[in-house]
């Protein structure tokens, strides 16, 4: 068995990209949220708050990737976009050089919905468009390229062409904790010995609110710009733009390299519950005997931890199950572990939404500081941990991250430093 370890982080985020400017926004507690107007339906815009990107034109080093995307028939694909840039600046970060026709690096991709949101802006066109009365629409020559960038494999299949990438890849599609997956199948490649080197990545873009209003309509979508994790006025969650990308390396690869390393990691659960679609089994706690099994598996006790990342959804029922869990897993053992949670700075990310806070958490370690959970009232929060509402520079070794996600994706993960 191999030790896997992290060498290099790549964040592209609403308020920042690369890690010197993503981190100085977390550490100085800043957020760019917004209203935007997308369209929902035909005829109906609705504006709703979101982590936008910024326009593209002033991203460094996007124009690159949008042209390689325009050259294979997938223009526009801002999602993707995101995730080669995120990619690139966490390869750039790792050091790592390699023969672009001769390895076994993979890459294990994390999206929600590849593909979607360029299809349904076609679609809004079409619809909007005047019929020919003459002869009927050629529907399949106006959608077929749009439907065939829809299966994840294209996108897997484009990440990995980009960067000359020919080792086993695949895309992982487990709702919010499928970067958590994603983590876990690269370093089973990496633990295996089949690979030395594995790339993790996922991103999400909005270019409509379909998506957005079927939050809405469940009543888990913000009203406003204040998203309040763990606080007892939550009332739902944003979604952020951008993307995430992770360099997972064995540790004797590192060692021969001789690169910096932010930390080991050390191991994950996971479990479904196969029980509803939105909501959690409060009854079975599920996630209690996640973050039970992947402590027990990596040897991690509660006193050796130092911070927590929860899920954080900012929703009622989500977050009270998450405290619920954490609470009795830890079993009344606060020690000196701290909490705090990243998606009111970036957004709920959604499948992507783990990586991106995996890397907050790395840039964690790697600083010994904690930032602070943006708008919650600790007086008012359910964690069974202390959250953390002001910056705390402190150790920072051991971190547990959670995911929870739809239809049941329960997710623990470890890291400590290596």
């Amino acid at each position: 068995m191999h030790d896997v370890v992290i060498t290099g982080v790549g964040p592209v985020t609403s308020i920042g990209v690369g890690c010197e400017a993503f981190w100085a926004s977390l550490a100085q507690g800043r957020s760019s949220i917004g209203r935007r107007k997308l369209q929902v339906d035909i005829g109906r815009i609705e504006e709703l708050p979101l982590a936008s990107m910024p326009e593209s034109a002033d991203i460094p080093g996007l124009d690159v990737h949008l042209a390689f995307l325009a050259g294979q028939d997938a223009e526009g694909y801002r999602d993707l976009a995101y995730a080669l840039l995120a990619i690139e600046l966490a390869l750039a970060d790792a050091g790592l050089e390699y023969d672009h026709d001769h390895n076994s690096i993979g890459v294990i991709q994390a999206f929600e919905a590849p593909g979607v949101e360029r299809t349904v802006c076609r679609l809004f066109e079409l619809l909007t468009s005047p019929i020919p009365t003459d002869r009927p629409p050629p529907v399949y020559e106006l959608l077929a390229p749009y439907f065939y960038n829809m299966q994840p494999f294209m996108y897997v299949h484009l990440a990995a062409k980009a960067f000359g990438c020919r080792g086993y890849s695949t895309s992982v599609h487990n709702a919010c904790s499928s970067g958590a997956s994603a983590i876990e199948v690269a370093a089973q490649r990496i633990r295996s010995g089949q690979a030395d080197v594995m790339i993790v990545v996922g991103g999400e873009a909005f270019d409509t609110g379909v998506r957005l209003e079927w939050f809405r309509r469940l009543n888990l979508y913000a009203c406003d710009e204040r998203m309040r994790p763990f606080d007892a006025q939550s009332s739902g969650f944003y979604v952020g733009e951008g993307a995430g990308a992770i360099v997972l390396e064995s540790a004797s690869h590192a060692a021969r390299r001789g690169t910096n390393v932010y930390a080991k990691y050390l191991g994950g659960a996971f479990a479904h519950q196969g029980w509803k679609q939105v909501i959690p089994d409060v009854r079975s706690a599920r996630l209690r005997d996640v973050i039970i099994q992947a402590m027990d598996a990596t040897g991690v006790s509660v006193s050796d931890l130092d911070l927590v990342v929860p899920h954080g959804a900012s929703t009622q029922l989500s977050d009270g199950y998450e405290a619920k869990c954490l609470a009795q897993a830890m079993k009344g053992k606060r020690e000196h572990a701290v909490a705090t949670v990243f998606k009111p700075y970036v957004g709920h990310m959604l499948a992507a939404c783990s990586l991106i806070e995996t890397v907050c958490a790395l840039l964690s370690i790697r600083h010994q500081y904690v930032p602070a959970t943006l708008r919650s009232d600790p007086e008012r929060s359910q964690l069974p941990v202390p959250l953390a509402t002001t910056p705390i520079e402190r150790p920072v070794r051991t971190v547990l991250k959670l995911s929870t996600g739809f239809t049941g994706h329960d997710a623990a993960s470890l890291f400590s430093t290596a």
